[in-house]
């Protein structure tokens, strides 16, 4: 049984779109990292969640300009989408604010993931223009 696609009135996500977010997240992780210094990063679990913040926040600027290699723009948003979904996953681990935060941050890291890897894949369930223009 195949599942349905979903796809917004607009036509899917605006390949534009996703260099900002892709700079909002490096400024959420720059911010965190000015606000509390680099002391903050001396646990290798919160060195991971903001390594993983930065890259998924280069891969989305990526994905939203013109490179001189053959990659697909919408892989490199969904990895980066990946990215953020891990690195929202470890916040809500290192929190530990108990089970039921992690439930639930578990099922929203889960949901950008998915979406993360429908992208990847070009778009099976939520619609993609792969051939979309900056």
């Amino acid at each position: 049984m195949k599942a349905p696609v979903i796809s917004a009135p607009t036509g899917g996500p605006k390949r534009r779109w996703f260099k900002w977010l892709g700079a909002f997240m490096l400024l959420l992780n720059a911010g965190f990292l000015v606000l509390f210094g680099p002391r903050a990063l001396s646990h290798l679990e919160q060195l991971a969640q903001f390594g993983v913040g930065i890259l998924g926040g280069l891969l989305l600027i990526l994905s939203g300009v013109e490179l001189p290699w053959d990659v697909g723009w919408y892989r490199l948003a969904g990895l980066g989408y990946v990215c953020l979904a891990v690195s929202f996953l470890l916040t809500g681990v290192l929190a530990d604010n108990g089970l039921g935060w992690i439930a639930v941050n578990a099922v929203g890291a889960l949901s950008l993931a998915f979406f993360g890897f429908d992208m990847m894949r070009g778009g099976r369930h939520f619609k993609v223009d792969a051939d979309a223009e900056v």
